[in-house]
């Protein structure tokens, strides 16, 4: 009941629909080359996630502490959210603005040297004027390693030295 079209040609299920019936009926059919080692690594993933600890609510849990976290911290720090109310922003990302008069590469490039990689915003109208943070999968959920603490120290140092070069 789809009424936009697909964008990716080889994920049109239209496509692959008759492949798939063909196969399963026994006789060849050919569309494209799937792209065989991502599904080996897709299952390996989902294995991994479903099988393994911790368990698939712990993650959701955990996903939601890293992601509190991350969004305290920008508070604290005076960054605004993208999402004007809190209770829909996700638990995988935080989307902020950037202070007024600063540019992406502010932030980012002085992130970057501290080893933490961030990206600037995707809106075609709002790509300059904000930046997004990562957290999740092992970063959000191995607190052992340590990433949400890098995270941190790297937004609180960069987003100082940005506004003293700023002031200087």
């Amino acid at each position: 009941n789809r009424k936009s079209p697909v964008t990716s040609y080889y994920a049109s299920w239209k496509k692959w629909l008759p492949i798939m019936q063909a196969y399963e009926a026994g006789t060849a059919a050919y569309f494209a080359t799937p792209p065989v080692n991502l599904i080996y690594a897709y299952h390996a993933s989902l294995k991994q996630i479903t099988r393994q600890a911790p368990s698939l609510e712990e993650r959701f849990i955990l996903h939601r502490e890293s992601s509190q976290r991350i969004k305290q911290t920008a508070e604290e720090l005076g960054l605004k959210q993208l999402p004007i109310d809190s209770s829909i922003a996700a638990n995988g990302m935080t989307a902020l603005w950037l202070p007024d008069g600063f540019a992406a590469a502010d932030l980012l490039g002085p992130q970057g040297k501290r080893g933490v990689i961030v990206a600037a915003g995707l809106h075609k109208d709002y790509k300059l004027k904000y930046f997004r943070i990562g957290h999740m999968g092992v970063s959000a959920i191995d607190k052992q390693r340590g990433d949400m603490d890098k995270v941190i120290t790297a937004l609180k140092e960069s987003l100082a030295e940005a506004k003293a070069s700023k002031n200087a």
